[in-house]
């Protein structure tokens, strides 16, 4: 007779949070479809898998490519090994559990994974109302527990001595691709999975480019380089950005280096429980518009970060969201001018029961941007 693993006491806890949410919209069974939120609920990091959350049970349905992996990484999970899609090995476990009803995540169902899905059903046996749900798992994760918070502390050290480590070889002459390629392989060193995302490397006036994508434009003297990186530790995320200068800092771009500055300080400083969203950016916001660039700043103030990059949270001109303790943002205001480059300054920000706490350390001071 198997042993029955007991779930860690972080995972018990959100899936207890979880199926209380489920009860109170009266959907007592959940597919839950959205990989990164796979993971949070079972502790799985692999891919193309989806969970299924019962009042009694948690039913993971992956295939042959993972099927050790989950026993590894969470034997605490009803593991289906499909030989079919997803859809059909979902219906097996619904016919036979003889389920009437359950609702899919609305955020992430595709239109295709739809179809397969009632197509599916219609063939196991007995009649299955299919629902759609949207706001069950997204606002567990807004508010992160203590082992999401060390985690992505890891992720914001790592991509920090990546950095430093970066910055002390970087020479003229190096392109923007290998300012990138190094950067990740000294991230990854340090025990980063991954880049957080593609990383971003922008040298003189590439700057302006909020999103510009790395390219073979070589670092020059007396000229500006920004980098906006972030690194992956087991599942988690941080997004930071900085300004490196070689030599002279050409004069408009020092000008606009420190109001960016100001802006972000004076945002950072009002974080606290309470605050919301729009009301963060406002503060940053004014400030540039304040300096006479208020069209060049059309960004959010910041996001929130996690699992996903880009979590629900944002600090934006239209953001409602009020800031709670745990909630884990972004706070990257930034001044763009064609033709002469940009300025943004990242850092990491969590928010804590009295205030906020800059989870990041790196100085970002004029001087300590000098090369």
């Amino acid at each position: 007779m198997a042993v029955k693993v007991q779930w860690p006491p972080h995972l018990g806890a959100r899936l207890a949070a979880l199926r209380a949410a489920q009860h109170k919209k009266k959907l007592p069974v959940l597919l839950v479809n959205y990989g990164p939120d796979v993971s949070y609920l079972t502790g799985f990091e692999g891919d193309d898998s989806w969970a299924l959350v019962t009042p009694e049970s948690v039913w993971l349905i992956t295939d042959s490519r993972y099927s050790e992996q989950v026993s590894r990484q969470c034997p605490w999970v009803r593991m289906v090994v499909r030989k079919k899609g997803l859809a059909e090995a979902l219906a097996r476990i619904v016919g036979r559990s003889r389920i009437g009803s359950l609702a899919a995540q609305e955020e992430s169902l595709t239109v295709r994974e739809e179809r397969s899905l009632r197509t599916a059903l219609s063939k196991c046996g007995h009649k299955v109302a299919l629902k759609t749900a949207a706001g069950l798992v997204v606002p567990l994760r807004n508010c992160k527990d203590a082992v999401e918070i060390k985690l992505i502390e890891q992720a914001v050290a790592v991509a920090e001595h990546g950095f430093e480590k970066l910055k002390a070889g970087l020479r003229t002459g190096m392109t923007e691709n290998e300012i990138a390629a190094l950067l990740v392989y000294e991230m990854r060193r340090r025990g980063a999975e991954d880049a957080s995302f593609e990383t971003i490397v922008a040298a003189g006036a590439n700057g302006s480019l909020p999103h510009y994508r790395p390219g073979s434009v070589k670092l020059e003297n007396n000229s500006a380089l920004l980098l906006d990186w972030g690194a992956r530790v087991a599942g988690y995320r941080s997004d930071l950005t900085r300004m490196i200068f070689v030599g002279q800092v050409p004069r408009k771009v020092e000008e606009i280096y420190q109001v960016v500055r100001e802006a972000q300080q004076a945002a950072i400083a009002a974080i606290k429980p309470g605050m919301t969203g729009n009301e963060v950016d406002k503060i940053a916001r004014n400030i540039i518009k304040k300096a006479g660039y208020g069209k060049a700043f059309g960004h959010s103030l910041g996001h929130g970060i996690g699992r996903d990059i880009h979590e629900q949270l944002s600090l934006s001109p239209r953001s409602t969201v009020i800031l709670e303790a745990g909630m884990v943002v972004t706070v990257e205001p930034g001044i763009y001018l064609p033709g002469i480059g940009g300025v943004r300054i990242e850092d990491d920000v969590l928010v804590t029961p009295g205030g906020h706490r800059v989870l990041s350390t790196l100085p970002n001071d004029i001087g300590s941007a000098r090369l």
